[in-house]
Formats: structure tokens, C-alpha cells, sequence
């Protein structure tokens, strides 16, 4: 009996199917990558031609973006400018940082060329030794240096020229000032799209040129003119007035007053009628201005202590009292108040941030911190005709301290110990408008303030002098519209600004947005508000806040022990000095034994209490250290843990699912 058919035939694995279909799976899929990897390269080649000025930016600052101001900008060029960016590959070769920042030029550049429909053009050179192109950019006003001593000379700088061939540089482009690019870039644009600056008018009595001083030695030392004045006047006109003017002239649109010495009558006349007639004002006063009050005490200077514009403020209902200043216990800068001791805050200086600024006003556009030094502050009468805008302002908790207790040899500690915190925040800064004032000055022109030793003026000096008035405004003819900021340290390069010497030029890398402000100000105030958004796109100064008030809370719990252990310590060193003192020169081999041990015994205290008070000053530091800690494995190695985590359960997962699919195979 012969067996079926079916039974002859040999019988299939029962791998054969599996096998098959992972073989099947897999060139689908190196098909599948094939075909990605085209579409990949398609889209590229694709976007590259049809959407050349397209970015996605997805910084948290925009930092690749251009700002609204630079797109307002470009939309109000007229007539075309050229920007030639010379870039030497030879410093990108040797210094590869360099490369990469220069790249980050490039397409900020391209930016600002495609944005611009042809109104911006865009060069870029590489200047070559004894070609052409290097004696172009000498030309141009770009600075060289070399490589290595004795080596090439390289550029690396930005130039720009308009039809009317007005021209303006970028020396050398640092990378320290990487975050400010787009505003450097820009106002160069603006300075060539409007030709026509506005004039701005300056009366101070700080060394904002620049001065010279003598040193502790007896010698003529220059001072560098103020970072700020040489930023104001890359975008402005500027007209420096003598403290004695008697009428602003006709031609200033925006006057700025920087701690003056005491006004006479007509110059504050002159100062009314100015805003009067539709003029706008930056004021700044202060209490004690830190930054010259000691050149005045050592070296004789001529700069007050202190200053006001008592006449306009009385009358427009400013109260501002130049006796008192603003301190802070949230805002307070850290100083070292003596070698081997720990920094302390310092209230009178203060470090304005968060919501000290109101960042709802342009002027404080992308301000993030404001540095200023024994400030005072504002407020208004119930019976005030302006009505005033805080800008910036104390923490809520503010106490006031008189001007006597930050001068001379002042002591931060003390001021800390004795703070007692008050009822509300306090106004340093703020902008004072009204839709209409009268004049401070009902009477007409003041006679001259005649100070003793000099003559009278003449009649045909008042006939002069009142001629410069044909028309005495009683009452304004556009709304008042002025800033005052009750600091004028603000300015002061120390207190806001790092200045570097880069092969003889002064480059600044800002630590706070005092420039921002000032600028920021005086755009407003003169209608020019393009570059508000520009300024600030960074700042070197990023504090950790968390880490500063864990610290500020362990320095509150140890520093009554700290103090305590550091005039312990003062008195046991005192008593020891005076015993040694007390013993004649040569006396050691008759000292007795009572006395030896004495000194032994103030010896070990010192070194107990030294070493207790060095224990102390490190517990102030244990939270710090341990969030630190924390902060850095959550931000280095938590991630990359959970991400391997989560690959191995992934991996598992999957052959867990292919076990299974290959043993439902086999069974089925």
C-alpha cells in the first residue's frame, strides 16, 4: 500500500518563513534610509535656493534673529550702503576661535543683506600682506595685528560707506563683544542711513572728556574720557556747555545734565525755556558721587560732592532731598571691606535687576541689571504738575541713610548691622511728563548771580543778555517730557563696564546695562527710537539668584558669630601686641615665667579663635558648595543617565518583542 502523496514531499522548516521576511525587512529598510537620505538632501538643496533669508531660531533671546529695531531700520533706509567685512583666514587658521566667531559675522551679515532688498551690500575681503586689499583696509581705518611677534599682520573688522562716501568702522570686531553685534552692526548702518545726527547738549561737571590728575606720586596721570560719552558720541552730536551758559542753543534738541555744579539763575533759566519751547532733558543728580568725591578729597578737584536742580523740581513738585540715599538689602553689591576678610553687602551700592526695572517701558528694553552707588531717589507732591513713570526703583524693604554715613572711612559691616528696613520700594530713576507747565521763572530773565570779588554786569551786558529772549514763554508749547535718574555714578566706567587694552585701543565688555539705559534714554527723548531693541541682547554679568540668596541667608545665620569671633580676635591681638611692646629689645632671656606663659596663652587663643572663625566662614559656603553640586549633575550627568536608562528598556523591550513574534512563528 503505497502512501499518499502529500506524505513524499519533504516539509518546510519551520524557520524558513521568518527568515525570509527579516531578510525581506531589511532591504525595505535600506531602502527606506536610501530615499530619506535623498529627500534629505533634495529639501536642502531646495531651501537653500528658495529660502535663502529663512532661519528658525530657537534660542530662548532670539540671539540669531534680527531685532525688531534692525528690521524698522532696514525699512527706513533710502539710499544704499555697503558694508565690507575684512577677515583675514590666515587668524582663523592659527586661532580657530576666531574661525567661529567670524563665522557668526558672515551670516549675521547675510542677515542683514537679505533682510534689506539690496539696500544693505555686503562684502567680504580677505586682505592679503603688501596686496591691495591690506592698503584698502589700512585705509578704512581697520586695525592690524599680528599673528606672533614679528609674524603676519591680520584684520578682522567691518567697514561701511554710503553714496555720499561718509564713512564708519568697526577697528576690530572682539568676540567679548559678541553679544552686542547686531547693535554695533546696526548703529553703523544708522550712522550712514541718517547722516544728519541729532545735537545733543551736555553740561556736566564730571570728566566725562577724559582729564588729567595727579597721582599719588606728584605727577600728571591722563584719565580716558567715560566709555559712555564715547558711545554717545558714535550716535550723536554732542555740544559740551560751560556751567556759566545763560541760553541752550538753538540747534540742541536734547539737553543732558550729568551732576552739574550749582546752577545760577540764568542758567536755569535758560534750562526752563529750553523745555518750554518743546526741548527734552536727561537729568542726573546725586547725593554723593562715589566716583569723584575721592579724586576731590585727595587731589583737590573741583567736582561737588553733590548736586540738584532744587528751582524746577520745587516747581514742577519733584521732592528730591540731596541728603539722603537709597539702600537695599535685596539689591546690595558685595565689597571686601579689608584684606583677609569675607566680602559683605554693601547697601549704599546696589544692583538693580528683575522687577527693580520696568520692563514695560522702551527705555528699559532688555536692561537686565542696573549698577548704581550711593543713589538717591524721587517721588512727587500730592500738589505736582508732572506726572511721574518709575523706571527704576529699590526693592519693596528700602531704608534711607544719611550722606554722612557713606563717607570717608565708612564700614559696610556697620551699615548692615544697623539697617532697618522701611515701608516701601524707592524710585532712583524715572521719566516726569505733563501735556503742559508754566515757567519756573514768572518774573522773566534773573539778574545775574554776581559771586564775590566780581564786578556787576553792565546795562549793555543785560540789554545783551535779554536780547537772547525776544519771546519769554510763560507756559510750554509742547508737552514736558524728561528723565531723572537720582545717580550720576551710573556713568562712571568703574561701576558698570570692564575696559581692556587690546594692542593700544580700549575695548569694553559691559558687567551691567548702564550704557543701555543711558543710551536708551536719550533715544526716547530724541524721537529715535530704532536702536531701543538692539542694546542689552546680552550682558557678562549672569548671577546665579538662587545660589545668591541661599548665601545671602547663610551669611545672615553666621555673621553675628563671625563678628563676634573677629572682635575677639582684634582685642586678643591688641592685648598680645601690648605685652610684646611692653618688653625692652633683648629682654627674652629675663622673661619670667608667669610672662612666657602669658604669651603662650594668647598665642593658642589666637590660633583657636582663628581657626574657629575660619570653621565658621566655611560653613557659609556649605549650601552654596552642596546646590552646586546638585545643579551640576543635574545639568551634566542626570540627562545622559536617563537617556541611557531609556535606551536600555527600549532595547530590551524590543527583543523581548521580536522573542516573542519569532516563538508565535515557530508555534503557529
Amino acid at each position: 500500500m503505497s502512501a499518499p502523496s502529500d506524505m513524499t514531499s519533504p516539509a518546510p522548516t519551520a524557520s524558513a518563513g521568518p527568515r525570509s521576511s527579516f531578510f525581506t525587512q531589511g532591504r525595505l529598510a535600506v531602502a527606506a534610509l536610501f530615499l530619506l537620505l535623498t529627500l534629505f538632501l533634495a529639501l536642502n538643496v531646495l531651501s537653500s535656493a528658495l529660502f535663502t533669508s529663512t532661519r528658525l531660531d530657537l534660542t530662548e533671546e532670539r540671539l540669531f534673529s534680527l531685532s525688531d529695531g534692525t528690521e524698522e531700520l532696514l525699512e527706513s533706509i533710502v539710499e544704499p550702503v555697503t558694508l565690507k567685512f575684512y577677515y583675514s583666514e590666515a587668524l582663523g587658521r592659527e586661532v580657530p576661535f576666531y574661525g567661529i566667531y567670524a563665522g557668526r559675522v558672515r551670516d549675521l551679515l547675510g542677515e542683514y543683506a537679505a533682510r534689506s532688498d539690496g539696500k544693505v551690500r555686503v562684502e567680504i575681503y580677505d586682505p592679503a600682506p603688501f596686496t591691495e586689499l591690506e592698503d584698502r583696509a589700512v585705509a578704512d581705518g581697520l586695525q592690524q595685528i599680528p599673528l606672533q611677534e614679528g609674524g603676519e599682520q591680520v584684520f578682522f573688522g567691518l567697514s561701511g560707506t554710503n553714496l555720499t562716501d561718509d564713512l564708519e568702522v568697526i577697528p576690530f570686531l572682539q568676540p567679548e563683544r559678541e553679544t552686542f553685534l547686531e547693535y554695533d552692526i546696526s548703529r553703523l548702518i544708522y550712522a550712514l542711513a541718517k547722516p544728519k545726527r541729532t545735537v545733543l547738549g551736555i553740561v556736566t561737571s564730571l570728566p566725562m572728556q577724559g582729564t588729567v590728575r595727579m597721582n599719588a606720586m606728584g605727577q600728571q596721570t591722563p584719565v580716558a574720557p567715560y566709555i559712555i560719552a564715547d558711545q554717545i558720541g558714535a550716535t550723536y552730536e554732542t555740544r559740551y556747555l560751560n556751567a556759566d551758559f545763560d541760553k541752550i542753543p538753538d540747534d540742541v534738541t536734547v539737553l543732558m545734565l550729568a551732576h552739574t555744579a550749582e546752577l545760577g539763575p540764568r542758567a536755569q533759566f535758560a534750562i526752563d525755556q529750553f523745555l518750554l519751547g518743546g526741548g527734552k532733558a536727561l537729568i542726573f543728580v546725586d547725593p554723593y558721587a562715589e566716583s569723584e568725591a575721592g579724586q576731590a578729597q585727595f587731589f583737590g578737584q573741583t567736582t561737588p560732592e553733590s548736586s540738584t536742580l532744587a528751582t524746577l523740581f520745587d516747581h514742577w513738585g519733584v521732592i528730591y532731598d540731596p541728603t539722603r540715599i537709597a539702600a537695599d538689602r535685596m539689591t546690595a553689591r558685595k565689597v571686601q571691606p579689608g584684606e583677609g576678610r569675607r566680602p559683605v553687602d554693601y547697601v549704599a551700592w546696589l544692583e538693580l535687576k528683575g522687577s527693580n526695572i520696568d520692563q514695560s517701558s522702551p527705555i528699559t528694553t532688555n536692561v537686565d541689571t542696573l549698577a548704581v552707588a550711593s543713589a538717591g531717589h524721587i517721588a512727587l507732591a500730592e500738589d505736582a504738575v508732572v506726572t511721574m513713570t518709575p523706571l527704576i526703583s529699590t526693592s519693596l524693604g528700602s531704608a534711607e541713610l544719611d550722606v554722612g554715613q557713606v563717607k570717608g572711612m565708612r564700614s559696610p559691616e556697620a551699615l548692615l548691622r544697623s539697617y532697618q528696613p522701611g515701608p516701601e520700594a524707592l524710585v532712583v530713576a524715572a521719566r516726569l511728563t505733563a501735556d503742559s507747565v508754566t515757567t519756573a521763572f514768572p518774573d522773566g530773565p534773573p539778574e545775574k548771580a554776581v559771586k564775590e570779588g566780581e564786578d556787576a554786569p553792565s546795562a549793555e551786558d543785560d540789554a545783551a543778555y535779554k536780547a537772547k529772549f525776544p519771546q519769554v514763554l510763560t507756559k510750554s508749547t509742547a508737552p514736558l517730557d524728561v528723565i531723572v535718574v537720582a545717580d550720576s555714578d551710573v556713568l562712571a566706567d568703574r561701576f558698570w563696564v570692564r575696559v581692556q587694552q587690546f594692542f593700544g585701543r580700549r575695548v569694553p565688555v559691559p558687567v551691567s546695562g548702564n550704557g543701555d539705559f543711558v543710551l536708551n534714554s536719550l533715544d526716547a527723548l530724541s524721537g529715535s527710537s530704532t536702536l531701543l531693541g538692539l542694546r542689552g541682547r546680552g550682558s557678562t554679568s549672569r548671577p546665579f539668584e538662587v545660589l545668591e540668596q541661599i548665601e545671602r541667608e547663610a551669611e545672615k545665620q553666621y555673621a553675628a558669630r563671625e563678628e563676634q569671633l573677629q572682635k575677639t580676635l582684634a582685642e586678643t591681638q591688641q592685648r598680645f601686641d601690648a605685652l610684646r611692646r611692653g618688653m625692652p629689645d633683648g629682654s627674652a632671656a629675663i622673661v619670667t615665667e608667669q610672662e612666657q606663659a602669658e604669651i603662650e596663652g594668647y598665642r593658642q587663643e589666637i590660633l583657636r579663635i582663628r581657626g574657629e572663625l575660619r570653621a565658621v566662614q566655611r560653613s557659609v559656603r556649605e549650601d552654596v558648595d552642596r546646590l552646586e553640586t546638585e545643579l551640576w549633575f543635574y545639568n551634566i550627568a542626570l540627562v545622559p543617565i536617563l537617556i541611557t536608562i531609556l535606551a536600555l528598556i527600549l532595547a530590551f523591550w524590543r527583543s523581548l518583542r521580536r522573542r516573542r513574534r519569532h516563538a508565535s512563528v515557530a508555534a503557529g
